[in-house]
């Protein structure tokens, strides 16, 4: 890949194909759910002490997205996800090829590539916890105006979602058929494309051990080394997770009815006394609600305090956080 943009010119480049700009947009968006998967997991395992962390998942991935494409973009001038296919952002004006990725266009990338999945996640979020409080009867009726805002959120994130993921199919349209050199909207408004890049050849375990034996290998070389082993882990992670959604996406179509039924487990008779009833208050319940991590059902307004501070099943005391509660809708 690199070969092809060794002979750029002012008015002619060679243009990444529309399957790895599809890849590297693929790949920058398993990062997120990625990174939270192994923050839930951390902070799981002490739910004590960093269970209260968890409602921080989306500032975390902010702070770990900040140094990674700020690296990224000092060191290659493209994105983590760009630069594992080879590419690099280069500035395109009228139709000319610039070699000069200027400061300007680099902080305005660095902008676009930080706060815009940050923002996404957080309007994702409000949305979701909008819509499951409207389902649940918690809204205030007094409360117009409270109503009026949130349906607004709800109705402008979709809106406006589905015009964004429309223009971004419109713009890969026009790069495939040659009509348009910027492959999505946010290269155009920087006025940078996208172009296959040199990569600078990594150090061989050759020249480490002639210059570890010569005694020349210094501070910087074992930085260097550090560097690589870092940039490559997290590279091979990302194509590793990349590779597993990939599988498990292709497993979605297996037919499940074509797989043996596994028995049903036995009740436990102290589950038997709970029969249509809460275990919390020993009423029948309201707003049923299944607690994932242990099976029980509650009422809604009883277990959800008791997440939220305690962190675990009330009568299995299985850890547990909010994610874990599912509204089941039955009569």
């Amino acid at each position: 890949m690199a070969e092809k943009g060794a002979h750029l010119t002012a008015t002619a480049f060679a243009k990444p194909s529309i399957f790895e700009i599809i890849a590297q947009e693929s790949l920058a968006s398993t990062l997120e759910p990625a990174f939270k998967k192994v923050f839930f997991f951390l902070a799981s395992c002490n739910l004590d002490r960093y269970g209260h962390l968890l409602k921080w998942s989306n500032e975390a991935f902010l702070v770990f997205n900040i140094f990674v494409q700020r690296y990224y973009l000092n060191k290659y001038s493209a994105s983590f996800s760009e630069a594992f296919y080879s590419l690099k952002r280069s500035p395109l004006v009228k139709n000319e090829f610039q070699n000069c990725f200027t400061n300007k266009q680099k902080r305005l990338s660095f902008l676009f590539l930080v706060l815009f999945p940050y923002v996404k996640s957080k309007l994702s979020d409000l949305c979701q916890q909008y819509q499951l409080e409207e389902a649940d009867g918690q809204i205030p009726r007094n409360q117009k105006w409270s109503k009026i805002l949130r349906a607004c959120i709800i109705k402008g994130y979709t809106i406006g979602f589905t015009f964004y993921e429309s223009i971004v199919l419109l713009n890969l349209i026009l790069y495939a058929s040659g009509w348009s050199n910027y492959p999505m909207p946010i290269y155009n408004l920087l006025s940078v494309t996208l172009v296959y890049s040199t990569m600078q050849a990594p150090i061989s375990i050759y020249d480490i051990l002639r210059k570890v034996k010569t005694n020349t290998f210094g501070i910087n070389d074992g930085l260097d080394v550090l560097e690589r082993v870092a940039t490559r882990s997290l590279e091979l992670s990302a194509f590793l997770l990349q590779f597993a959604h990939w599988w498990h996406q292709e497993n979605l179509h297996t037919n499940l009815m074509s797989l043996p039924v596994p028995p049903s487990p036995k009740i436990p008779e102290e589950a038997k006394k709970y029969k249509g009833l809460c275990p919390i208050c020993m009423k029948k319940r309201r707003i049923s609600t299944a607690l994932m991590v242990s099976g029980y059902v509650f009422c809604y307004p009883c277990i959800l305090p008791i997440i939220k501070k305690n962190k675990k099943c009330p009568v299995t005391n299985y850890p547990a956080i909010e994610e874990d509660l599912i509204r089941l809708y039955i009569d």
